[in-house]
């Protein structure tokens, strides 16, 4: 699933900014699909001096973020200006260039995509908030801190944070609702990004502290941020993901020893337990009845 092509393995990432030869990051058969999207690849490409105006085209669409440089990319004929923060949509079919500014040597994070609707697309190109910015730096960070991790561990983190960058680069280009202008990138998305990844990777052998390093963050800064957002800490929140997975494996009639082991309590005595206390009934009940879940 990944491919990281660098010349002498994993670095931190602020310093990819500052180096000047160094082969681009690729994260290639991504298969990330979520409703309206389909994400192939990604990968950090730095604009090389030769490639001034080689025009080029894809079968598939392009979003394009700048981290750093200065420069303007042609499309279809029209020219915008690229800087940090710039954000770019590039629709399948459609001739594009890139001209570098004199200064620092771009680097620009392309993301290969195929989006099924493009009706919500408002803007070829628009600009990313200082605050936006730093959120995706920080996102991508994450892609550097532990290269020791396993394979399907770092596939969800690269998941995680590609959608992200999604989240952020398309509402700035309309294509999804704007969220309040008055909160930072890092606060309104990472209840979400968490709620995601316990859904995705939870159980026994993933602890919370585990689960934390996940999103980039230490475990104890991470409850901060959730507190301040939606008043839970990560353990609240998983026990929350837990209890509407299993209310739902219940309702479809799965044994209550199934139910607890796919939501991460292996012991089925204690999760009958956990599962009275938050509900008020027994597994088995809940089993025989189901009925709304309010949390």
């Amino acid at each position: 699933m990944l491919s990281l092509c660098r010349e002498a393995g994993l670095i931190p990432f602020p310093a990819l900014f500052f180096m000047k030869n160094y082969r681009p990051l690729l994260i290639q058969d991504l298969n990330l699909q979520v409703p309206g999207l389909k994400v192939h690849r990604l990968r950090l490409n730095r604009h090389l001096p030769e490639a001034r105006w080689t025009e080029h085209q894809h079968e598939h669409d392009q979003l394009l973020v700048y981290l750093m440089g200065r420069g303007q990319q042609r499309v279809e004929g029209a020219l915008y200006p690229a800087r940090p923060g710039t954000v770019m949509h590039i629709l399948p079919g459609s001739p594009h260039a890139f001209e570098q500014q004199p200064g620092r040597q771009p680097l620009c994070l392309v993301i290969d995509l195929e989006m099924e609707s493009r009706r919500g697309v408002t803007r070829v190109a628009d600009q990313l908030t200082a605050e936006q910015l730093t959120e995706t730096r920080l996102r991508l960070a994450t892609l550097f801190r532990h290269p020791q991790v396993e394979r399907k561990e770092m596939g969800l983190r690269v998941g995680a944070v590609v959608l992200d960058v999604l989240d952020i680069s398309l509402r700035t280009l309309g294509w999804l609702e704007p969220v309040n202008r008055f909160s930072t990138a890092r606060h309104y998305s990472v209840a979400k990004r968490v709620e995601r990844l316990l859904e995705a990777r939870d159980g026994a052998e993933v602890s919370l502290h585990q689960m934390a390093a996940h999103t980039g963050y230490q475990h104890d800064h991470l409850n901060r941020l959730l507190r301040a957002e939606c008043g839970l800490t990560l353990g609240q929140l998983r026990a929350r993901v837990r209890l509407r997975r299993a209310a739902a494996l219940l309702a479809e009639k799965k044994s209550v020893q199934s139910t607890a082991e796919a939501v991460g309590i292996l012991d089925p005595n204690y999760f009958a337990r956990w599962f009275r206390q938050q509900t008020g009934v027994s597994p088995s009940v809940w089993r025989r009845q189901p009925r709304d879940l309010r949390i």
